[in-house]
């Protein structure tokens, strides 16, 4: 028996370019297999926990209430390693125009300031410190979103 006969079949039979098409979706199907199925780096030995006060500004008791210690941020899709750990508040300063045109600053009777500590963890490997994809630097505005709250907010401080 011929390896390879007149028809270009190998061993009477397959196509020999049928049988490298097959071979060619084989391994494209088992190197996607292999991809989902690896093992993710899951080295905790690289990460360290961090402690970011992000400041809410001027939010009545409704937003507060709905904070919890506890809750997971959320953010690009899905909740990541963030979590609430301390909520305080304060009357909310607002700026008021008197009647000689002065500016000065009282507390307002209903909104606060809500004041968020969330500990944060993330990789040694990298200099900056992230929250989801965000660089968590003082003065940064972001989103504070949990699943009961979306609002804006700025980072305050960060500590190790």
């Amino acid at each position: 028996m011929k390896v390879l006969d007149e028809k270009g079949k190998l061993f009477g039979l397959i196509n020999i370019i049928d049988l490298a098409v097959i071979l060619i979706v084989l391994l494209l199907v088992a190197g996607a297999i292999w991809y989902i199925n690896r093992d993710k780096p899951s080295d905790t030995a690289n990460m360290k926990d961090y402690i970011v006060t992000i400041k809410c500004p001027g939010y009545d008791y409704d937003v507060l209430n709905a904070m919890h210690i506890g809750d997971k941020l959320y953010y690009a899709g899905g909740f990541i390693d963030a979590e609430i750990i301390e909520i305080n508040s304060e009357p909310a300063e607002i700026d008021v125009y008197t009647s000689d045109g002065r500016i000065v600053v009282q507390q307002h009777p209903k909104l606060k300031d809500i004041y968020v500590k969330v500990r944060v963890s993330d990789s040694l490997d990298d200099p900056m410190i992230f929250i989801g994809q965000l660089h968590a630097t003082v003065g940064k505005e972001m989103v504070l979103k949990t699943r009961y709250v979306e609002i804006p907010a700025v980072i305050t401080a960060v500590e190790e």
